[in-house]
């Protein structure tokens, strides 16, 4: 074989080798990225995170008793009392009403809450009303109202102590140019719930990674982007109903940057009680994304 030709392929195969294999990092990305994933853990284990969730409870117009007697419609864990009250639903209006002497009381607030109508919103959010460790809020959604309740010594909050990942991979993060759509389209997207939810379409995003180019829909954030996807990864190696990532704004070239290394899990991946939105059929890419976090064990 002549020089020529060995010298050829040795070039090919180190221009393969280094579009397959990570890149060195800039200590100094490293270290962002380190500190994110350290403050990602910290909030999953906060006493309102996902994690501490312990109930989801749709509830039927008119009355909704609660409490941890089976009995209840509304069947809170056994260290409540069995029976607290109810909820009582009446077109899009919530009230409460607590039995004498259970000691309820609303965050930030002085005294016990025998009676009260639930909000959705308020200056802080929902009014969060609170017994011993418990916390439960309103919400609603597709038109449906519940009562989402948290634990603020759910087990689970200790027994997370970290997130599996891919090894990082500098290649992952990877410009992208935001291809602006029609004022006030939207996007029509599902939940786990089977529940069909419109979110505002902040335009396309438009990468290239290993001579393709791709496009993923991308939510309006209040820094930024929100992206919902899925890959080729998606129910083998990372949770199956998709991952989401945060992007920052773009910039006066209308450029920003999507790091997939900051792929996370949805906080499905981690309790039953959440109503995650799913990756709309736009946004299942025809890629394997190693990159980000991996379907977590000891998950949903």
């Amino acid at each position: 074989m002549r020089r020529i030709d060995v010298l050829i392929i040795l070039l090919l195969l180190a221009v393969l080798s280094c579009r397959h294999n990570p890149s060195p990092a800039d200590p100094v990305y490293l270290d962002a990225l380190s500190k994110w994933k350290t403050e990602r853990l910290e909030a999953l284990k906060a006493p309102d995170s996902w994690l501490a969730l312990a109930g989801l409870f749709w509830l039927q117009e008119g009355e909704n008793t609660f409490g941890s007697d089976s009995s209840n419609q509304v069947v809170f864990p056994s260290k409540a009392p069995a029976k607290m009250g109810a909820f009582y639903l009446e077109g899009d209006s919530v009230r409460m009403v607590s039995e004498p002497g259970m000691g309820i009381r609303q965050a930030g607030k002085e005294g016990e809450v025998v009676r009260t109508v639930l909000t959705l919103t308020g200056k802080d959010g929902p009014a969060v009303l609170q017994w011993n460790s418990l916390d439960w809020v309103l919400l609603e959604r597709g038109g449906k109202y519940g009562i989402r309740l948290w634990d603020r010594e759910n087990p689970l909050i200790r027994s997370l102590d970290s997130i599996p990942a891919f090894p990082v991979d500098p290649e992952w993060k990877v410009e992208a140019t935001l291809i602006p759509v029609k004022k006030g389209r939207t996007v029509t997207m599902q939940n786990v719930l089977g529940m069909t939810i419109e979110q505002a379409s902040a335009g396309m995003l438009r990468f290239e990674k290993r001579g393709k180019t791709y496009e993923l829909e991308a939510l309006e954030d209040l820094d930024g982007f929100f992206l919902i996807f899925a890959d080729e990864t998606s129910g083998s190696q990372t949770y199956g109903g998709g991952r989401y990532l945060y992007v920052p704004g773009v910039n006066a070239r209308g450029k920003t940057w999507i790091d997939f290394n900051k792929s996370e899990n949805p906080p499905c991946a981690f309790t039953k009680y959440a109503t995650c939105l799913l990756p709309p059929a736009q946004n299942r890419l025809e890629v394997a994304v190693t990159a980000g976090e991996l379907a977590y064990d000891g998950g949903h």
